[in-house]
């Protein structure tokens, strides 16, 4: 079942471009990003080091702070990862879910995702879903995650078994340690086996913005942040090939996520229409 974004989003202001002071030090021109989850379609492993959604959002946000290069550094859990950013150890993590709590600790950027907590089982399952289905069952689930939680909240007959990271998660669930996986909608999406798998409910339970976090006075960077999602969502909008390409190949038509294009820009459409200008073509006569 391939997953649905629900149009949502955040109004957080947009500031002015960063620009490094003459003084920079080598330390300061690299982007410390601290991963979450080492599993597409935000990042995966490869020879060469990592690749994704995430990995590409993040080179859109280094071109726009005028930094070196990206460095990463992979979080052993959620809370590890916020505590990262907190301390400066790391400037910034992207595909974060939203929380109020975790908005207390951290500053979040405009949203370049939407998700959703759902649970994935096997495709010739009888149950639908929904709270009452899952009454008495077991669900996998990324210790600390939010869809944890969410899961813990709507669904308190059901057992929740723990991971560390989503890669032990996913081996559970494919080796029946567990018979459901219970996550975000575009982890769990894009590492589906369709032929073999439903993806439950149909509307997610919980729905929150996807976006970057940095340390509550780190200004400047938020703002290059912002721009630089802002820009890429416009050229997605706008048609520009090279964008399109670069979204589409993690989540769009094609992907293991499989959205459509038109889902894609009404999504970000809305984002952008209650944070920042959209640029439209004029139209003669108006």
């Amino acid at each position: 079942m391939r997953a649905l974004l629900a149009p949502a989003a955040a109004l957080l202001a947009l500031a002015g471009p960063v620009a490094l002071t003459p003084q920079a030090s080598a330390e300061s021109t690299t982007l410390k990003a601290v991963i979450f989850e080492e599993v597409k379609p935000l990042y995966q492993k490869t020879d060469a080091g990592y690749e994704g959604l995430g990995v590409d959002v993040l080179e859109q946000i280094r071109i726009q702070a005028k930094r070196r290069k990206v460095d990463y550094r992979v979080a052993t859990s959620v809370n590890d990862g916020i505590g990262a950013v907190i301390t400066g150890k790391a400037d910034i993590a992207c595909g974060v879910a939203f929380t109020w709590g975790r908005s207390t600790q951290v500053t979040y950027s405009l949203p370049f995702g939407i998700g959703g907590t759902r649970v994935l089982m096997a495709s010739d399952t009888t149950m639908d879903g929904t709270p009452a289905s899952l009454e008495g069952t077991i669900i996998g689930v990324v210790k600390d995650s939010q869809s944890a939680k969410v899961l813990k909240s709507v669904v308190p007959g059901a057992t929740l078994k723990s991971y560390d990271t989503p890669i032990e998660a996913l081996n559970a669930f494919y080796s029946g340690d567990v018979p459901m996986l219970g996550g975000g909608t575009l982890w769990l999406a894009a590492n589906s086996r369709i032929d073999k798998t439903a993806l439950l409910p149909f509307r997610p339970y919980g729905r929150s913005g996807i976006s970057c976090i940095v340390k509550q006075d780190n200004g400047k960077l938020l703002s290059s942040t912002n721009i630089a999602l802002g820009q890429m969502m416009q050229a997605y909008m706008d048609g520009d090939a090279g964008t399109r390409r670069m979204i589409n190949r993690w989540i769009g038509p094609g992907s293991d996520v499989g959205l459509s294009q038109e889902s894609i820009r009404s999504l970000y459409g809305l984002i952008l229409s209650v944070t920042a200008e959209i640029n439209t073509p004029a139209t003669p006569g108006i």
